[in-house]
This record gives structure tokens, sequence and C-alpha cells, in this order.
């Protein structure tokens, strides 16, 4: 008797455009010079990694404060990563076609992060 699997759930939207956002940070820091590389470089890549996790953990969350909690958590690492790239940027570790690219990406999840936590405030609980 062969075992049928349900197919795995779609990621959403959000989470695939963060991550391809992660993967042009992750292309960008190997050529960072290494003073830079392992303080500021290693920090950002730190808080990638963090808002990557909340976002999926937003996306299988059971219930409604759960899910609010961990995206209102992306948008503050969301925010939190837009400032350390800017500072990067500041300290010319970042060039300025580097920095455009990460930041109009990033603005693109932040403004889908906060169409979503919209749309978890306004759910109705389930009757």
């Amino acid at each position: 008797m062969k075992i049928l699997l349900p197919p795995p759930a779609q990621a959403p939207l959000v989470l695939m455009k963060a991550k391809n956002t992660y993967k042009v940070w992750h292309e960008i820091l190997i050529h960072v010079k290494r003073i830079d590389r392992y303080t500021i470089g290693i920090r950002i890549d730190d808080v990638f990694l963090v808002f990557l996790e909340h976002l999926f953990r937003t996306s299988f969350a059971s219930n409604k404060l759960e899910k609010l909690s961990f995206v209102s958590s992306s948008i503050a690492n969301s925010d939190l990563l837009k400032f350390l790239l800017q500072i990067a940027w500041e300290h010319e570790i970042l060039d300025n076609k580097h920095y455009g690219v990460l930041m109009l990406s990033l603005d693109e999840v932040g403004r889908m992060l906060g169409g979503w936590k919209r749309q978890i405030e306004n759910k109705t609980p389930a009757q």
C-alpha cells in the first residue's frame, strides 16, 4: 500500500522575496573588505537570518496572536536591517548600486509585511 503525503505548503510571496533579498546580500557580503565583513557585515547577516526565521514562523503560526507577534517582529527586523545597511552605505562599505538594490527589495518586503499585518488585525475570530 502506497502512502500519499500532502503536497508541501506554498511559501508566502513575502518569504520568497525576503529569501531572494538575502541571496543578493550574501553575494555582496563575500566581496566586502575583511574588517567590515566580520563586524557590521556579520551583524547584518545575523539580523537577516532572524528576519527570515520570523517570516517563516509567521507562515506556520497557528493562531492570530502568534502570527501578529511574529509579523510585528519581522517588521522591526526589516527596519533594523534598513538602518544597518544605511550605516554600511554611509561608511562606504556598500556602494550605491548594492545599497539601492537591497533597499528597494526591503521596501517592497516591508510593504508586503504591512499588508499582511493589517490582514491579520482585521480578521474576525473564528465562530
